[in-house]
């Protein structure tokens, strides 16, 4: 069942599964990947949601493309936002900060996990694929480090 946490604004939380991984497991599927990550700040246990959990929650992380200022909030912040954001409102600590290249360039994303796979998913909304989540490797995006 889906919560409403009375706030200003109110918040709705939408209902999903949650499920455990170990951080040891989180590090050794990413570096199976080919992904490095630079800084060693894994936690013991991360918190995930399937595909379907995934579905219903990401819109809510997807960042408003006008707060865009070159050199102020660019790609690095709009991935670190949706990440923290994840944290905080859903307690699922398994979207991390990616870094690589796209076809436009170098650029951050964040990847999810959902239990079979690790996906992109594009938190500026004015992103060509801002709100949408998919394979690595698919619409050129390819990360080589990770922080989780």
């Amino acid at each position: 069942m889906s919560k409403v946490k009375v706030q200003n604004p109110i918040v709705h939380t939408p209902s999903f599964k949650t499920y455990e991984i170990s951080g040891f497991d989180v590090a050794t599927q990413l570096k199976d990947l080919g992904l490095t990550i630079p800084m060693f700040l894994l936690d013991g246990q991360y918190y995930y949601t399937d595909a379907e959990g995934w579905a219903t929650i990401l819109i809510d992380l997807l960042v408003k493309s006008d707060l865009y200022k070159s050199d102020k909030f660019d790609c690095d912040n709009y991935t670190i936002k949706a990440m923290t954001t994840c944290a905080e409102r859903y307690g699922l600590n398994t979207m991390a900060l990616a870094i690589g290249d796209i076809p436009q360039g170098r650029h951050a994303f964040n990847l999810i996990y959902t239990g079979e796979d690790w996906l992109v998913f594009e938190p500026n909304a004015g992103f060509q694929y801002g709100g949408q989540a998919f394979p690595i490797g698919d619409n050129g995006y390819k990360p080589e480090m990770v922080l989780v």
